[in-house]
């Protein structure tokens, strides 16, 4: 205890604080000092390099390792009833299935991107068909009942232009040669800021042909995918989905993605890593997309 003049208040070990009762004010007597901080060591730029090379290497080694030493990894029957149970009670169309890729790929790598052909397609597409020919037209409506919206030829594109057809809806609008000039001369500011116009030269995506059964065909499932950051993901069916749909749909996924590493431009291409498959309210489980 510290005792000076007639007025006693605290001490401890950092400070010790009294009033004096000659002077009448507060007096400090003992203030601990802040301990200095360690300036952190500062790198040089190869040191830098040396150490991101480091990291990249044990990315690598990580992404290689098999997935059923994963301590989450569970064969995919067995993930989807775990996910299936996460679901119970929530409205079917929120009741996503999602694949999750992890990408290691050196620095300057262009981003992995491509096109995927669903064998079982998430949503159904609705989709319009313009040509001249009128028993190609009947043809294609007959066998695309339930996915052809609008099809006609010419008098059908005036009567768009006009708004007394709409297009809302439509997912993919699908053309043959002699009738595209007619559509992008007349319909663009209509289809164009839809993302509907007919394409002639994007590769995989063409949707002008004089071969429209082809063309529906091969565009009804696909998907495209693009990496965002350092991941990859799909979504591959809902719950109501049956364990073969969801794993046909995954393989298409693996397929096109290991498509997009072997036609990816690079010295070291990226490695695909840890697969993850999930719902919108379910855990993430390690799956082998191997």
């Amino acid at each position: 205890m510290l005792q000076i003049g007639s007025k006693v208040r605290y001490c401890n070990a950092n400070r010790v604080i009294f009033s004096s009762a000659l002077f009448g004010r507060r007096l400090l007597a003992t203030e601990a000092a802040p301990i200095p901080q360690a300036a952190a060591p500062t790198l040089t730029k190869e040191q830098a390099k040396k150490r991101e090379m480091k990291r990249l290497a044990l990315k690598k080694a990580e992404a290689k390792k098999p997935a059923n030493i994963h301590p989450l990894y569970m064969p995919i029957p067995l993930a989807l009833r775990y996910l299936r149970s996460a679901e119970v009670g929530r409205p079917t169309q929120h009741q996503t299935i999602t694949v999750t890729t992890l990408v290691v790929a050196d620095k300057g790598n262009a981003a992995l991107a491509g096109n995927i052909l669903f064998p079982h397609p998430l949503k159904q597409m609705k989709i319009a068909i313009f040509s001249s020919n009128k028993e190609k037209l009947d043809e294609l409506k007959s066998k695309y009942s339930k996915q052809v919206k609008i099809a006609g030829g010419e008098d059908m594109i005036a009567d768009i232009k006009s708004g007394k057809i709409k297009v809302d809806g439509v997912n993919k609008v699908f053309a043959t040669p002699e009738i595209f000039p007619t559509i992008a001369s007349q319909l663009g500011r209509v289809l164009g800021p839809k993302g509907l116009m007919p394409n002639l030269k994007k590769q995989h995506q063409n949707t002008v042909g004089e071969d429209l059964d082809s063309l529906i065909e091969e565009n009804l499932g696909q998907v495209s995918f693009r990496q965002r950051g350092n991941s990859l993901s799909v979504s591959v069916g809902r719950c109501n989905f049956s364990d073969r749909d969801i794993l046909e749909n995954i393989i298409a996924v693996r397929n096109a993605f290991k498509q997009s590493v072997s036609s990816q431009v690079a010295k070291k291409p990226s490695i695909l890593g840890k697969t993850t498959i999930s719902t919108t309210a379910g855990p993430g489980i390690v799956i082998d997309f191997q």
